[in-house]
């Protein structure tokens, strides 16, 4: 069973003078801080007069509305505290009063409301509006309410609401519900409880009554110990599975450890929900179920019942599965393949176009200033690191250049912006076959120097040398809901420095006065920094990453005329490294890596609308085999100024 929770004002004016300027200064942190209050204890709602057969006090409200249309989207956060309010009416996150209240929220984070009730969502409608996907959020404060609901509705339905429960609040003298429906005199009862989920975040709650949940996810904290309580209710409480009515949907039970290590031991037990009276639940709830401690520890929980209380008690802890702890470097596997792109872009058709833009004189002596240069380039690849990493990337780099006075030689200097960003998604699978997924997206913005040298006379004329060297900076985020599904959404973001260089080898040899052709070596080293980072309480530690590669290619190019010369090339790459190391929990994981040989063929053309200009146009298409595969494109434009 997988479980899925969910999860400052610029001033315009310039003071003309210095005491101007403090007496403008003085101004603001005066209304600053008479508005602070204000903003700082609430947002997002108003206070209205409601309807009096619901309530005898006005209500603070996110979204209000008389009519059929409906609310969503309304979203009431009381912050640090709503004591200053002095509410005595409702707190609620949408009301409607003639249609549906779904998918509005309250959040409360401190202070004492005793008022009549908290209410994520609440349709008024003795027709059929809904009050469902609603959210109440609370981590802290010493409630009383008439009693905490998810949505409540007087004529429809209320189900797929939400509570969560962070922190230490005092819920000691009020009950929490998923939903409620009223019904009148002689109805069909209406379904207040299919999908409505209670998810707590802590220890040591206390409450007079919970009702109408048929999920219950229970997060514990990495300082859990063996005999604690998370939740004691004040009453007698029913979880189990009704046998008939509008929702008899089973009840589920979820259990994870929110850090890392393992604050528990086999056998120990943890006691869920403990009633002062009795509690009635399903006996199928002595089923295991699987609980996690961060990403690194998987535990196996039994669910037990006893006259007052459910128990989950630890039957074994295991080392998770591989896919799991490999999957957060594959974050760091896409960053690298994306910076290794650029370095694709620079010695390639950054090179070239630079050399095309600094054209030489008659005599082959620089005749002319700088001039600039761009290229773009784009791709759809797979890579194949064990698993696969599936990536949409874009890159661009924009630079001058300029050929030196050398007599025999061809030399070539020039320095460039580059920029790259791309999204990957990456794809493990468990033993047990359940596909481990993840999304992510990385930016680079660096620059770099180029420079080529070719000779021009004599027995050697067409040889050249050629070296790149860059920088820069790359940020990378990474997500997931499969890693441990009880907790939520594993993510990290960072930033780190990259750099890296390129040397190159080639010959060119001018068969005729239109056709040419170009073989070459290359070498490219790429170095990516590690970073530390915690992933749903686990320390990870995703260390540096080098690639180092090379490639042996040819390209045949031919001059239809003046303006057109289309090009075709082929060439193999080899990847010697780019393994993604990690340590996970203290535990080395287990490393996808780009490491392997890839074939790629080209083709493209060089268009140069006027003949006259200096500006022209180079378009490219690409594909690829082996460990990356895939196609891609590049765009490039030069201008001799």
């Amino acid at each position: 069973m997988r479980l899925r929770p969910p999860q400052a004002t610029t001033i315009p004016w310039r003071a003309h003078s210095h005491s101007a300027r403090v007496a403008a200064t003085l101004l603001f942190l005066a209304l600053f801080a008479l508005a602070a209050p204000l903003w700082a204890a609430n947002f997002g709602g108003t206070t209205e007069n409601l309807p009096s057969w619901n309530f005898a006090n006005p209500g603070y409200v996110g979204i209000y509305k008389s009519d059929t249309t409906g609310v969503t989207g309304g979203n009431v956060i009381f912050d640090p505290d709503i004591t200053d309010l002095n509410i005595s009416g409702p707190i609620i996150g949408g009301y409607s009063d003639g249609g549906n209240a779904n998918g509005n929220q309250v959040t409360i984070t401190s202070g004492t409301y005793a008022g009549e009730g908290l209410y994520g969502g609440f349709s008024d409608d003795s027709g059929s509006g809904n009050a469902s996907n609603n959210t109440v959020i609370i981590t802290g404060g010493t409630l009383s309410p008439l009693g905490v609901f998810g949505g409540f509705s007087t004529g429809g339905i209320a189900t797929g609401n939400t509570l969560r429960i962070f922190g230490n609040p005092d819920l000691s003298r009020t009950a929490l519900m998923g939903g409620r429906a009223e019904v009148g005199s002689g109805d069909p009862a209406r379904d207040a409880r299919t999908d409505n989920t209670l998810e707590i975040h802590t220890l040591n709650l206390q409450t007079l009554g919970i009702e109408n949940f048929q999920h219950f996810r229970f997060y514990l904290p990495g300082t859990v110990r063996a005999g604690d309580t998370v939740l004691t209710v004040d009453n007698g409480v029913v979880i189990e599975t009704p046998s008939s009515g509008p929702s008899i949907a089973p009840t589920t039970v979820g259990v994870g450890i929110m850090g890392s290590g393992t604050p528990l031991a086999v056998n120990d037990t943890v006691t869920l929900i403990k009633s002062t009276s009795r509690l009635y639940a399903d006996t199928g709830m002595t089923n295991n179920v699987s609980g996690m401690a961060g990403i690194s520890s998987l535990y196996t929980f039994g669910l037990e019942t006893t006259l007052n209380s459910l128990v989950a008690r630890v039957i074994s802890i295991e080392q998770t599965d591989e896919s799991v702890r490999k999957s957060p470097s594959e974050g760091k596997t896409a960053s690298i393949a994306l910076v290794t792109q650029g370095a694709d872009l620079a010695a390639g058709p950054g090179m070239g176009n630079a050399r095309a833009a600094a054209s030489l004189g008659a005599d082959n002596m620089a005749q002319a200033g700088w001039s600039g240069f761009g290229a773009t380039s784009g791709a759809t690849s797979r890579y194949a690191t064990g698993s696969h990493v599936d990536m949409q990337s874009v890159a661009l780099m924009t630079g001058l250049a300029k050929r030196l006075p050398v007599s025999g030689v061809d030399l070539l200097v020039g320095g460039f912006f580059e920029t790259s960003i791309g999204s990957y998604d990456s794809h493990n699978e468990t033993a047990a076959g359940d596909s481990i997924t993840a999304q992510g997206d990385s930016r680079s913005v660096g620059g770099g120097l180029l420079g080529r040298v070719e000779v021009t006379e004599g027995v050697a004329r067409g040889l050249y040398a050629e070296a790149t060297v860059r920088a820069g900076r790359l940020r990378s985020d990474y997500r997931s809901d499969d890693l441990n599904p009880t907790l939520g959404e594993a993510e990290y973001d960072i930033s780190v420095a990259y750099y890296g260089a390129h040397t190159g080898l080639g010959y060119i040899w001018n068969i005729t006065e239109q056709a040419w052709i170009d073989v070459y070596a290359k070498y490219f080293w790429t170095h990516t920094n590690g970073a530390d980072v915690s992933i749903l309480g686990d320390a990870v530690t995703l260390d540096d990453v080098d690639s180092h590669r090379t490639r042996l290619g040819a390209r045949f190019g031919y001059s239809l005329n003046e303006c057109i010369a289309p090009y075709f090339g082929a060439a193999w790459e080899y990847e010697f490294d780019g393994t993604a190391h990690s340590v996970v929990a203290g535990v080395d994981a287990p490393a996808p890596s780009l490491k392997g040989g890839t074939g790629l063929g080209e083709v493209g053309v060089t268009w140069k609308p006027l003949p006259d200009t200096g500006f022209s146009i180079d378009l490219g298409a690409q594909g690829y085999t082996g460990i990356r595969e895939g196609v891609g494109g590049n765009l490039s434009l030069m201008y001799e100024f």
